[in-house]
């Protein structure tokens, strides 16, 4: 936003400055020529609010980061779960054994020492099958984490549900800065027109000798001021287009513009009314009291670890073992010598685990999650006495940007009625022209006030909802219906 300043006479020579009014008019054409083409109404070309929301929904980089967010999130309760559930592992092994074997022994029989023994190769297959199922029987630690696991699973669906919401909030923030910045560079290029023609008139005055050359110095200060003050707007209207590509990953050309009749109203309920609907419906207050039961049940796990657990478990096996030995005895008489088994087997037991001691690791556990329960508790108590602080403030801005846009309407007209007096003393000459140059730029200047009132009101509003839980793509909707297609807005492009 330009700022009014002092104008000085310049300091450089009076031939120089004289040259200079013909460039400033080929600017001053060309931004004659981009107004005329803002107000074209060029139907089905401009893009509007609810078309860039959709673009926005399917390819906003934070709405699916937040989208992936929700979906691992999730998947918290069935992992708290799992601890509750019957575990179930079966299992297979087959084995071949290849061995060289030698065996000798000595024994007495009659007072004689015999000798016996075999050598030869062994050769055994086993094939095993198994089963079991385990079942907790008594385990605090897992009913609470799986608590936990539901209190994150509700609080990742929260937090996917406020980025919705935000995403409408950055949507419209972006969308209502392109038509801002708009709106106000149309009103800067029409107070370069406007200056430009005065500082034609004042060089042609000057030239036939009816005024001072400081007053040409005055109008070329202001002239140029009012030049640099366009390009600067110029450059943050296309920043403001690049702001949408950010959403959509698109280059956009054109939007539809507001409507002049696009109604301002207060709030349609008391401050203290909001605050309460706050209070019930704030994501982010529900989000940090989510965390803040996560962190308890988190808390109580740890505890409950000192206590013992019981397990009750059932196991199956079967097992097919054969083997064949092929060799020779120490007389060298061959010897084969095959032999199988086949056992089944059932086991059902209950188990008792009692921690007693584990070096330190469950108490530290017990401790940290406690500590981190009370900073959760902290922080959904600050979320409290902010989101009240947060919905007044947002009802009392919207108050604020209502009274606004009021005023500022008002404050156009008498600016223009100013104008118009000082332009009349100036030709009658009781005013000079530094008055007719401040009543110029002021009526200007109260053009865009208006204009950047109107989308903080609508900002305004709009924050008011989401801090109240309220926000919805209808809000969206139902301010789309304000959009005019006929109205096109573009960037700008420097030759």
């Amino acid at each position: 936003m330009r700022r009014d300043r002092t104008m000085k006479p310049a300091k450089h020579s009076t031939a120089t400055k004289l040259q200079q009014p013909a460039t400033g008019l080929k600017q001053l054409a060309r931004n004659f020529t981009f107004a005329a083409f803002l107000a074209l109404p060029v139907s089905g070309l401009a893009e509007t609010l609810t078309e860039i929301y959709d673009l926005a929904l399917n390819n906003d980089p934070q709405l699916r980061a937040a989208n992936a967010a929700y979906l691992a999130g999730r998947e918290s309760a069935n992992i708290g779960r799992a601890g509750l559930l019957p575990q179930i592992a079966a299992s297979a092994e087959y084995s071949e054994v290849d061995s060289d074997e030698s065996s000798s022994s000595v024994f007495v029989l009659d007072g004689l020492e015999v000798n016996s023994g075999t050598r030869g190769d062994g050769d055994a297959d086993q094939t095993q099958f198994g089963i079991s199922i385990e079942q907790p029987l008594f385990n605090l630690p897992a009913w609470y984490d799986y608590k936990q696991g539901k209190t994150v699973s509700e609080q990742a669906r929260l937090s996917f549900a406020a980025a919705q919401q935000e995403l409408i909030i950055r949507v419209t923030d972006a969308y209502f800065n392109v038509l801002r910045a708009s709106e106000n560079l149309t009103s800067a290029i029409a107070e370069q027109q406007a200056i430009g023609r005065q500082l034609e008139q004042t060089r042609q005055r000057y030239e036939v000798g009816l005024l001072p050359i400081t007053d040409v110095h005055e109008a070329q200060a202001a002239f140029d001021d009012a030049s640099v003050n366009t390009l600067v707007l110029e450059g943050g209207l296309r920043v403001a287009f690049e702001g949408l590509e950010v959403l959509t990953g698109q280059p956009h050309g054109q939007l539809a513009g507001l409507a002049g009749n696009f109604p301002v109203l207060p709030p349609d309920a008391s401050r203290e009314e909001w605050v309460q609907v706050a209070l019930a419906n704030n994501l982010q207050l529900k989000i940090s009291q989510q965390g803040r039961d996560a962190a308890r049940d988190n808390a109580d796990a740890r505890k409950m670890e000192h206590l013992p657990t019981i397990t009750g478990a059932y196991s199956y096996a079967d097992t097919d073992f054969d083997k064949e030995f092929q060799g020779q005895n120490l007389l060298g008489s061959p010897i084969n010598t095959p032999s199988s088994s086949d056992d089944q087997t059932h086991a059902i037991s209950v188990r008792l685990n009692v921690p007693i001691f584990t070096g330190g690791l469950v108490s530290a556990q017990r401790r940290q999650a406690y500590q981190q329960y009370a900073q959760a508790d902290e922080t959904a108590s600050y979320m409290l006495r902010n989101t009240t602080q947060q919905a007044r403030t947002a009802h009392l801005n919207v108050i604020t940007a209502a009274a606004t846009v009021k005023a500022l309407a008002q404050s156009i007209k008498s600016a223009e009625s100013a104008l118009e007096a000082t332009r009349a003393g100036y030709e009658v000459g009781t005013r000079n022209i530094v008055d007719v140059l401040f009543a110029e730029r002021n009526l200007h200047q109260a053009q865009r006030n208006y204009a950047n009132a109107r989308y903080d009101y609508i900002s305004s509003s709009l924050n008011l909802k989401l801090v109240a839980g309220q926000l919805s793509p209808d809000d969206l909707y139902q301010l789309n219906a304000w959009v005019d297609p006929r109205k096109v807005i573009a960037p700008i492009i420097v030759q």
